[in-house]
Parts: C-alpha cells; sequence; structure tokens
C-alpha cells in the first residue's frame, strides 16, 4: 500500500528547506503552465535539465505556492515498493490534481506508467530528470501526451539576479553597436566583474558551486546517466573520460575525429559514439558549417556546453581552462539560449568564429579579446565580440531579442 501521508510529509519538509531562495527565470512560465485550463487531457510537461540546475529547488516552490498539488522523488524507497502509477493514483484519491514527479528517470517503467497515468487520469503531472536523453526519448514515444520544457543552466543575467536580486537588461542592439555597448556598461560598472565570475560557477545555483561539485555532477552524468540509458562498457566511459580531458586543455578549433582516434587509440566509430552520447547528456556541443552537406563533409567544432563545465574538468587536471575556448563556449550559450541559430562561416575556416542568424540578418562575429582586430572578419560586416561585448550579451533576454 502507498504511504501517502508519509510522501506528503517529506515534500513539506524539503518544502520548508527552500523558502528562502530567490526563484528562477523559468518558474512564472512553468507556473503558468502547470496552472493552465484548457478543454481534454493536460499534457504531461517534462522537464529535462543537467544535474545540479535546481530542477528539484523549481518543483518544490511550486509545490509550496499552488494549492492541492504533490510532490514526491520517483528514487524514493517509499515510490519503489509500490509503482508511480500507484502513487499517482492515490494522490488523486486523496484530492491532489497537480503531482510533481522528481528525477522520475530513476524508475525504470516511467514511460510506460506516465502513459497509463495520462489515459487514465485527469491529472497534471510535470516530471523531471538529470539524464536529458532518456527525458528526450521519453518525450518521443509519449509523443501528443507530452510537453517537453527543459530547464537551462543560468545566463549571466540570471546569475546576477540571483546573486544580487538585481536586473541589468539589455537588447540587441546594446550588441551590434559598440557606442551602445560602452553606453550600457556604464550605466551598469559591476556587470564586467559579474560576467568574470560567472565564467568559473555562474551557470549553477549557488548549491552546485563548492569546490569539485560541478565535476563530480560531471562524473555523474557519465558513470550514471550514461551508464543506464546507453549501457555503456568500461571501455567507452575510458573514451568519454579520455575526450572530456582532451577537450578542456584544447583551445577553440576544428574537431577531428580521425585525428582524436589515432591520436588516443580508440576506434573511428567508438569515438563517434562517445561524441554523440555527451552531445545528448548536454556536456559538450557541436557546431557546424551552414550546408546540406554538413552531416557528411562540412566542418565541425565540438566544445563543452557552458564554460563552467570545461573549467571544472581544467581543475581537476591541474590546469588553466584556455581562455579563447571560455569566451566561445558562452558566446555560444548565450546564443542557444537566446534562440539564434549559429553555424561556422562556410569557405572561412580560420576567421572569423561564427555566423549567426538573427531574424532576417546574418552576422559574424569573431569572439576574443582586445587585441583582435578587423582583419579576422575577412572584409565581411561582423562584430568582434570583446570581453565587454561579451558581457552585455549575458544580460540580454529572450523576451527583449525582437
Amino acid at each position: 500500500m502507498v504511504e501517502i501521508e508519509k510522501l506528503y510529509r517529506i515534500a513539506l519538509e524539503n518544502g520548508e528547506g527552500v523558502k528562502g531562495y530567490k526563484k528562477r527565470f523559468a518558474y512564472e512560465k512553468l507556473r503558468e503552465l502547470v496552472l493552465k485550463e484548457g478543454e481534454g487531457k493536460k499534457p504531461i510537461i517534462l522537464m529535462p535539465g543537467i544535474r545540479g540546475v535546481g530542477k528539484t529547488t523549481l518543483m518544490l516552490q511550486l509545490f509550496n505556492e499552488i494549492e492541492g498539488s504533490f510532490y514526491f522523488s520517483a528514487d524514493s524507497i517509499l515510490v519503489r515498493t509500490s509503482s508511480l502509477y500507484e502513487v499517482v493514483e492515490e494522490a488523486y484519491r486523496h484530492g491532489y490534481r497537480i503531482v510533481f514527479i522528481d528525477e522520475v528517470h530513476m524508475y525504470r517503467k516511467w514511460i510506460e506508467e506516465l502513459k497509463n497515468i495520462y489515459d487514465d487520469f485527469n491529472v497534471r503531472v510535470v516530471a523531471s530528470g538529470s539524464s536529458s536523453a532518456a527525458i528526450k526519448k521519453g518525450g518521443i514515444v509519449l509523443g501528443r501526451r507530452a510537453l517537453e520544457v527543459p530547464l537551462p543552466l543560468l545566463t549571466l543575467g540570471e546569475y546576477v539576479y540571483l546573486k544580487e536580486g538585481e536586473t541589468y537588461p539589455s537588447r540587441v542592439e546594446d550588441v551590434l553597436d559598440k557606442k551602445s555597448t560602452i553606453k550600457w556598461l556604464a550605466s551598469h560598472p559591476m556587470a564586467e566583474k559579474h560576467y568574470k565570475e560567472y565564467m568559473h560557477v555562474g551557470g549553477f545555483p549557488a548549491g552546485a558551486v563548492e569546490k569539485g561539485m560541478i565535476f563530480k555532477l560531471m562524473k555523474r552524468m557519465v558513470y550514471e546517466d550514461a551508464v543506464a540509458e546507453f549501457s555503456l562498457t568500461r571501455n567507452k566511459v575510458d573514451v568519454c573520460e579520455r575526450l572530456l580531458g582532451f577537450l578542456a586543455l584544447s583551445k577553440p578549433g576544428e574537431f577531428s575525429y580521425t585525428s582524436f582516434s589515432s591520436m588516443s587509440g580508440y576506434g573511428k566509430s567508438t569515438v563517434y559514439e562517445a561524441v554523440n552520447m555527451l552531445l545528448e547528456l548536454g556536456i559538450l556541443r557541436e557546431v557546424r558549417e551552414k550546408t546540406p552537406k554538413s552531416e557528411a563533409k562540412g566542418s565541425i567544432k565540438l566544445l563543452f556546453s557552458h564554460p563552467n563545465l570545461r573549467v571544472a574538468f581544467a581543475e581537476q587536471l591541474m590546469r588553466e581552462a584556455e581562455l579563447g575556448a571560455l569566451r566561445e563556449e558562452y558566446f555560444l550559450f548565450h546564443m542557444a539560449e537566446l534562440g539564434f541559430p549559429v553555424f561556422i562561416p562556410k569557405g572561412m575556416k580560420k576567421h572569423p568564429d561564427y555566423e549567426v542568424i538573427m531574424g532576417k540578418k546574418s552576422i559574424v562575429f569573431e569572439v576574443g579579446g582586445g587585441g583582435k582586430g578587423g582583419r579576422q572578419l575577412e572584409g565581411k560586416e561582423g562584430i568582434i565580440a570583446d570581453d565587454e561585448i561579451l558581457t552585455v550579451i549575458g544580460f540580454v533576454q529572450k523576451t527583449d531579442q525582437k
């Protein structure tokens, strides 16, 4: 029998622990989705996000505020002795119409049971998971029954808000026009200081930034999430570690599967598998040439999905993370959060770094320090994204990019 009262008490106790935390920018959007009324069944909200990003805190904050809601973690022993279906069924009988399920991917038959829950009960389910690959797979299987709402790492603007309670709104125009950049920075004199701090730990909420914690989170993603989702052998885990170590100490540039395979001694197909897995886990990011044939022949850049991940891995290797790579990872992360597609400029392998599609415009960016000049743009109209411009980029919010 499901011990619903015990689960509810655990939820209340955990909810007390997050009452002093500021709410992430995603809170209002998710709250609106959870409370949205409509005809027919309510789709299951799936919330993927890498470990340490704040999924549990966000769900508990919603549980604290929304009347008639219920929260439990799928890896609780109280759940494993019954089933997800039985817990939700019992919660429904007790009058709960909104159910938050944390770490849903930890329960083996979660996809099948969520499908049955959707079919059998008129209840809003919000389910989170640290294995982005598993949640995406579940979303495909569940189809129309599910709506995916990823929880990303913090932008620079959100980091400052959570740390200081301040918002420094900027616009795309402040990025594209250098005079506007300078005026904006003059109006926000602390912004560059926050930018430098952010590079090392700012992508994660405060609870994840203790010394070595980000690296530990990455290891769990490989040793737990990936092993479970991809049935990894020890050899493939070794390839992942070798690849991450190689990238952590490399300057940004074109990645060659052939060269890494030759250098590491691992087969090319094994390297492909490792890269694809790390991309699905959200640890790495891939940028390609803008061409229909890019899958087969185009150049690619392979970087960490966020500069904090590179810093964490480099620290474990007792080395300093390469600043140029950190800048590029910061730039790519914020462009992705703003919804701007980014490519390697075709036929311009060396310079500039990236071509960004902003609405109907295609703008070339060279990411780097103040020493870079117009020659990197090779005669094309574009932007030298130095630290000043990168700082401003971090405060542009998605709603401000029209």
